[in-house]
């Protein structure tokens, strides 16, 4: 099989869209199956198992097989004995809508079990796989993976005695009180495989903007400790090894809009191989005019909110001074309603701060970096300028989400499973389906049009779309942008220079 790298494939069933039970059985016994170990059980209400297949046959995957019971997707993909690693997109563990949101913002795991089925059956069962992220810090893991079906999908496996595990990478779990602000930070070796620092130099995208280092943050950290990792020495991440490691790195991302990125899919999904938040740019502190790309346009009442609150929540005596004006400004201004009612009403503050808007000059160079990373690094994390290790993308868009993601997102019931062997494609597709213009998407059109970060080799009208539905009279709502992001409608799809 010739794996073309400007291939993707879109399945959208609309019609009563819903995740099945655990551990998500096919609704049948298909062809290949037959006569095999896998997949005996059945459960007729999954129709997402059959939604994963149909991609990976539009993608070409072992054409000359396809429904019939030699079919193996992955057999030129992975080798008997490989590794492969699966990177959901985890996130957090609560939404301000309950279940619902939660479910539009995580990766379920009825996606994740076709995948695995199928590489266990194109390797005769002789594949280790690892699946892993680095959610929020604040997350809490065991509740993610209970409430996404993952916990219950690996209990499942195990009892098949297949070699899989799950490993949380991230190198820093902190936790929060009732008003969302940090009480504790726990750092500590999590990836059972460790971590390798990963330093791409001046092959970073961060270069034609390294005399603005010392503005690099993220947000709950002190000013400063981005540009520890980012500076004219060094350009630098924490990668886990589970994810180095692999033979094949299979991205299962979810299907969103994002504040700071325009949309989050296959790229903004890597952030999650980076174990440390503190090595990755967010955005730049300040103005446009100052070098920085925090805001639209300067507010001072928003400034002087933001920077306070980022003040006290990095003061080792600030926490209770924060917890004590959030709970009286709560009261004065949001007659004594939480956190999570006050998202419920209006996800968006009344002004645009820390880099979310389509003028983040930041955070698609951090996207760019790391999809280089996964590209190019070797398992012990040196780069080359040979790819090394196989690729390929399966969204979750069943639900979905809108507006201002990743969490605080609207849900949609979208019936979307999206794949393709590259992440610049599979976005740019994305963004087509989304019907949001992808050129100020600046990871997309940077990806494209700089050849520097060689990951996609190819121009944006070589993609082609392999959809079970008229890509000209889609089934799909448009998706609404976030707040400072209005360059994404369509009405602006001519704007080829708005990255």
């Amino acid at each position: 099989m010739n794996i073309s790298e400007t291939l993707t494939a879109v399945n959208c069933s609309p019609q009563n869209v819903h995740y099945p039970e655990a551990p998500f059985h096919p609704s049948i016994v298909f062809p290949e199956f037959v006569g095999t170990i896998w997949n005996t059980d059945t459960d007729l209400d999954n129709n997402v198992y059959a939604q994963v297949r149909d991609v990976l046959m539009r993608l070409g995957l072992d054409q000359d097989n396809q429904d019939t019971e030699n079919w193996r997707p992955f057999a030129e993909l992975v080798k008997p004995g490989g590794k492969v690693t699966i990177k959901p997109n985890l996130v957090f563990h609560d939404h301000p809508s309950g279940d619902e949101g939660f479910l539009s913002m995580v990766t379920h795991a009825s996606v994740i079990r076709p995948i695995v089925d199928y590489l266990l059956l194109s390797t005769d069962g002789d594949v280790k796989i690892t699946i892993c992220d680095a959610p929020l810090q604040s997350a809490d893991i065991e509740k993610i993976i209970e409430g996404n079906g993952l916990k219950s999908l690996l209990e499942y496996y195990q009892s098949q005695n297949v070699d899989i595990n799950f490993d949380d990478i991230r190198w820093e779990v902190s936790q929060l009180d009732e008003e969302g602000l940090i009480t504790s930070r726990v750092p500590g070796v999590r990836d059972r495989k460790g971590y390798a620092v990963v330093d791409l130099k001046d092959r970073s995208a961060f270069m034609p903007i390294i005399d603005h280092a010392s503005k690099l943050e993220i947000t709950d950290y002190p000013k400063g400790t981005v540009a520890k990792h980012h500076n004219t020495e060094r350009n630098e991440y924490l990668i886990g090894k589970s994810v180095l490691d692999s033979d094949l790195f299979i991205n299962v991302p979810k299907l969103k809009t994002h504040r700071k990125a325009g949309i989050t899919v296959a790229m903004k999904n890597l952030i999650g191989i980076n174990g440390d938040k503190s090595w990755i740019a967010h955005h730049r502190s300040g103005g446009v005019l100052a070098g920085g790309d925090e805001f639209d346009h300067f507010k001072p009442l928003e400034y002087f909110k933001w920077h306070l609150n980022a003040g006290l929540k990095n003061h080792p005596m600030g926490v209770s001074v924060n917890r004590f004006l959030r709970k009286t400004y709560r009261k004065l201004f949001w007659q004594g309603k939480s956190l999570k009612e006050r998202q419920l009403e209006d996800s968006s503050p009344s002004g645009v701060m820390e880099g979310s808007w389509s003028g983040n000059d930041t955070l698609w160079r951090t996207i760019l970096d790391l999809n280089h990373i996964i590209t190019f690094a070797d398992k012990e994390g040196k780069m080359h300028d040979s790819r090394q290790r196989g690729y390929l993308a399966i969204v979750d868009g069943i639900y979905s989400g809108d507006q201002n993601g990743p969490m605080e997102q609207r849900p949609r019931h979208d019936g979307i499973v999206l794949g393709g062997f590259n992440p610049v494609a599979v976005d740019y597709t994305a963004a087509m389906i989304m019907q949001l213009n992808w050129r100020p998407i600046r990871q997309i059109f940077n990806a494209i049009r700089n050849k520097f970060y060689p990951i996609f080799e190819a121009e944006a009208e070589d993609i082609v779309i392999n959809a079970n539905f008229d890509l000209d009279n889609s089934p799909v709502p448009p998706f609404r942008f976030p707040k400072g992001w209005a360059i994404l409608s369509e009405a602006n799809a001519d704007d080829s220079e708005a990255a």
